[in-house]
């Protein structure tokens, strides 16, 4: 895995390469980031959609062709202990437990998010005012611009105290008939009003017990018929954004720590053999960058923390790059031998297997609702957007495919 170093090794080299691949690793990171802030891209975003699925499904390759197969290799070497010679599939089984390991912090951060949802939510619903807003139908009540007297029924008229005084000149029939229909409409409000006070009790009782969800109820229907009031509650906030946040610390721990064995594997390799290994690193750690930062885009986190992540892995591969060649000037045997190449092994497995469930999470998630959301029935042009994206998923992990086979 690591070059031997009898050949020629000049420092000088080494140092412009660790600045070089800290330039290309700030600015694939940062491109993303710069976009919300660039009018062509921000009107149209499918052409950010695009770019961020291209960088963002070089995972796929960097996981298993860059570093499950080369620790897979490592593995096999004379050099490392026996121990790890009795399991042959040990990339792979390491890759696993990755896998596993990555999945259930994945799913606690999640668990710990939506508690902490919900306890917001409690306090915002305890913390609210109800309002009732009678809606009218209430035929005890007159409109505003209607006048009193014109709310008593025709045969009947007011003495002076405010009692009603029969019309002698009212038919019986009809004086019948307008006492059923003022009696009807009382009992009417009656029921009207207490399935309101009904309501209120059953949606106060409801909001205290569930804190996990925003009441909303419509009774459009109800309050046509019994002037019922409307009480409508915001619905709870989308967990997709947790759920990206979550995505974007998870990547930044693989993708960083995956760049400070590259940088230490580069850092430890000759002159001759550095020389093509700049070209493939440098579109290596473009890739990987213009990834992450896609994430962190997506994400939506405050300027100053996508400038502290952004540098955090931009420094990480020039960090293992510096790190070797000072071991190599101060002792050569420090970073060789069957202990480094085992540890170096397994923790890049490890990253491999961070970098393989981030990968086929955003396979099956995000892409997957790209494609739904930009190339669904009635969009404009959706089977060229379609062709699009999948080009551009294609592309990115070809072409880390095709570096990953110097690297």
């Amino acid at each position: 895995m690591h070059s031997s170093l009898n050949s020629a090794y000049f420092a000088g080299l080494h140092m412009c390469t660790t600045f070089l691949i800290l330039l290309v690793s700030l600015l694939g990171t940062v491109m993303p980031i710069m976009a919300k802030y660039i009018a062509v891209l921000r009107d149209n975003p499918f052409v950010f959609t695009a770019g961020k699925t291209a960088a963002a499904d070089v995972l796929p390759s960097v996981s298993t062709v860059c570093l499950i197969h080369e620790c897979a290799e490592a593995f096999h070497k004379t050099c490392v202990r026996d121990v790890f010679k009795g399991y042959n599939p040990h990339s792979s089984l390491v890759a696993l437990v990755a896998v596993l390991m990555v999945q259930t912090i994945d799913l606690q951060f999640t668990a710990i998010a939506e508690r902490w949802l919900k306890a917001n939510q409690q306090n915002d619903v305890l913390g609210m005012d109800v309002v009732i807003v009678d809606t009218g139908g209430a035929s005890a009540a007159a409109a505003p611009n209607t006048d009193a007297s014109e709310c008593e029924p025709r045969g009947s008229r007011t003495d002076g105290k405010g009692h009603s005084v029969k019309d002698s000149s009212t038919p019986p029939k009809m004086l019948s008939r307008l006492k059923e229909t003022s009696l009807n409409s009382r009992l009417h409000d009656a029921v009207g009003y207490r399935s309101i006070l009904g309501n209120i009790n059953t949606q106060a009782s409801f909001l205290k017990a569930s804190s996990s969800h925003h009441y909303s109820r419509d009774h459009s229907d109800e309050a046509a018929a019994h002037g019922h009031q409307h009480l409508s509650v915001a619905p709870p906030p989308d967990m997709g954004s947790i759920t990206r946040v979550i995505s974007a610390v998870c990547m930044e721990f693989g993708v960083t720590l995956h760049s400070v064995f590259v940088g230490l594997t580069v850092g430890l390799t000759t002159d001759s053999e550095l020389k093509p290994l700049i070209v493939a690193l440098v579109f290596h750690q473009l890739f990987e960058g213009m990834a992450m930062g896609s994430r962190l885009a997506d994400a939506k986190f405050r300027t100053i923390l996508d400038i502290v992540l952004a540098l955090v892995f931009a420094t990480s591969a020039p960090a293992g790059m510096a790190a070797a060649a000072i071991a190599v000037s101060v002792s050569p045997a420090a970073m060789s031998g069957s202990g480094f190449v085992t540890l170096v092994a397994v923790l890049d497995t490890l990253c491999g297997g961070i970098l393989l469930y981030l990968a086929f999470t955003l396979l099956l998630g995000d892409f997957v609702a790209d494609v739904r959301h930009y190339c669904a029935d009635g969009q404009r042009y959706r089977i060229a957007k379609k062709i699009t994206l999948f080009v551009a998923l294609w592309v990115g992990m070809g072409l880390m495919a095709l570096v990953g086979n110097w690297l």
